[in-house]
């Protein structure tokens, strides 16, 4: 799974991914669900990969502690993305 690609989780609810940590080991994606027509919305998720015999799924994180060490993650990558934006900035 990638960073900004979408998925369709087994429900027929679409995602966009928008940023991917790893914790424990683990693969977690930070996604925004998506309308019918694929906008997104004000809800977000936290997915869990889990690969098991050469397949790949995913499953909504509902841990609290790993729900707040994750969003420690993501605050802080939002956080450097923003910084190399406003570096980006300074060299135009």
């Amino acid at each position: 799974m990638k960073v900004d690609s979408v998925i369709t989780l087994s429900n027929n609810i679409s995602c966009l991914l928008l940023d991917k940590a790893v914790y424990n080991d683990t693969n977690y994606y930070l996604a925004v669900i998506l309308d019918e027509n694929l906008e997104p919305t004000d809800d977000n998720v936290v997915l869990k990969e889990i690969l098991e015999d050469g397949d790949t799924f995913v499953e909504r994180e509902g841990d609290e502690k790993v729900l707040a060490s994750l969003m420690e993650l993501f605050v802080k990558s939002f956080n450097n993305a923003v910084s190399e934006l406003s570096d980006d900035a300074m060299d135009d």
